[in-house]
């Protein structure tokens, strides 16, 4: 039976949702907001989409989309050309290596997940910002980043959840 253009239209649809969710979200990241010191504790949410379709459906998230995704956060906030990329592809390879611990596991066993992984994840950004910029850089900011990228966590999963069945419909 052939499929109509309109059925492949779909199917190719749900196939590019990680990469557009997360594409999206470096955009939203970027959008200035108004409020005093946000932008340096800004919550990493393409961090956590990264994760999230690392685990649930690295089917759709090849590496390559990931490391694309990591260049356009760095082109977007100014951050060194790589430094994101690396972060991500890392993030990536400790989800996927891990996702059958999460898979059938309740939430919090991959909020926890997260939480670990992540929290190496702003480890090695403070620690490469450091060395790109040849200074000593205060990690207060990089913890209160990394709290509240924890703290929303569960939210945000919340939005991939949603999309994610749309996927499998």
């Amino acid at each position: 039976m052939k499929t109509s253009f309109v059925q492949r239209m779909d199917l190719w649809a749900r196939h590019l949702m990680p990469a557009a969710t997360m594409l999206l979200l470096v955009l939203v990241s970027a959008v200035p907001l108004g409020i005093p010191g946000y932008a340096q504790v800004s919550p990493a949410f393409t961090l956590m989409a990264v994760f999230y379709w690392a685990v649930y459906r690295p089917d759709l998230t090849p590496p390559s989309v990931v490391f694309l995704t990591g260049l356009a956060e760095d082109l977007v906030h100014g951050y060194p050309l790589g430094l994101t990329a690396i972060i991500f592809l890392a993030v990536y390879g400790v989800a996927t290596t891990q996702r059958q611990t999460f898979l059938t596991k309740p939430f919090f066993i991959a909020w926890g997940g997260f939480v670990i992984i992540s929290f190496g994840a702003f480890l090695l950004d403070w620690m490469l910002m450091s060395l790109f910029s040849l200074a000593w850089i205060i990690p207060d900011t990089v913890l209160a980043r990394f709290g509240l990228t924890v703290a929303l966590f569960p939210a945000m999963a919340w939005l991939f959840v949603r999309i994610h069945r749309y996927l499998v419909r």
